[in-house]
């Protein structure tokens, strides 16, 4: 069995989260889920994506309904890339066990739309990519307890985001999306006006904050240098207190080899 999330980021979940419902609720049977599959979807992963999951229908309301399928075929894609030696049936089954805790959420909510409308078409994604005895791993997730009104305060709490400090000339509206999403995620840290990139794995940090700084900020490498809007390092050097950033920027892009952690970063833009 496969682990992405490394110790470093499974205990900053634990700690930022301790005290959220439904990360609790999927700690109280994750890991037996974990140990069944060879996917290696921990607790705090799964709690990951399903909040990111939450989150999206929470920006697009009934909206998000048309976009489900996308997002299951997004999230298949996502999970066969970064385990290509499993099979099928786990990759639907990683993906069906996040979308499980997502209609255990919703189903909380006392608005009929979440409860109802939106949490049967949840399932009838999940129907329609079915894997081994997914009715029976959905009952052992639906039977975990959460409060009723659970989402209804998760979605007020979405729609009044504190807004980040960004200095004027690089505070943009896909900045603020993103910074916030890279928090979520826990790439990021942003404690007293500071932030702190906190880093996927064990190594190439700084490369890691070049990139996807260059991905927000619109850079696009070619031969000839960058074809995309102009890298304000400066500021970023400042925010983050680096020096090399730029620099950093185009080795990540000149490299021979791709980098694995590059389709984590990736995934944030799609």
């Amino acid at each position: 069995m496969n682990q992405r999330f490394q110790n470093e980021e499974i205990g900053r979940v634990a700690e930022q989260y301790v005290g959220n419902e439904l990360y609790q609720a999927v700690c109280s049977i994750g890991s037996q889920l974990e140990a069944e599959l060879e996917f290696g979807l921990c607790p705090e992963e799964c709690f990951m994506e399903a909040s990111e999951l939450l989150s999206a229908i929470a920006a697009k309301g009934e909206d998000f309904l048309s976009d489900i399928e996308d997002f299951w075929l997004r999230k298949h894609n996502e999970y066969k890339r970064l385990e290509r030696n499993v099979s099928e049936e786990e990759i639907r089954k990683a993906v069906g066990v996040v979308f499980g805790f997502t209609i255990l959420a919703t189903d909380s909510s006392q608005h009929r739309f979440y409860s109802y409308t939106l949490s049967r078409r949840l399932m009838e994604v999940i129907a329609e990519h079915p894997f081994p005895d997914w009715s029976t791993t959905l009952d052992r997730i639906f039977s975990v307890p959460l409060a009723d009104g659970w989402f209804d305060a998760f979605l007020d709490e979405e729609s009044t985001p504190n807004m980040l400090e960004l200095p004027k000339a690089i505070n943009t509206t896909r900045a603020q999306q993103l910074f916030q999403k890279a928090i979520e995620r826990g790439y990021m840290k942003y404690e007293n006006g500071h932030f702190r990139w906190i880093g996927i794995g064990k190594s190439a940090h700084k490369s890691q904050l070049a990139y996807f700084l260059g991905c927000v900020y619109g850079y696009r490498h070619s031969v000839s240098g960058n074809t995309g809007i102009e890298f304000p390092t400066d500021e970023l050097n400042a925010l983050f207190g680096e020096t090399k950033l730029y620099n950093l920027l185009v080795q990540v892009h000149t490299a021979q080899k791709k980098q694995k952690w590059r389709a984590l970063i990736d995934d944030m833009f799609e």
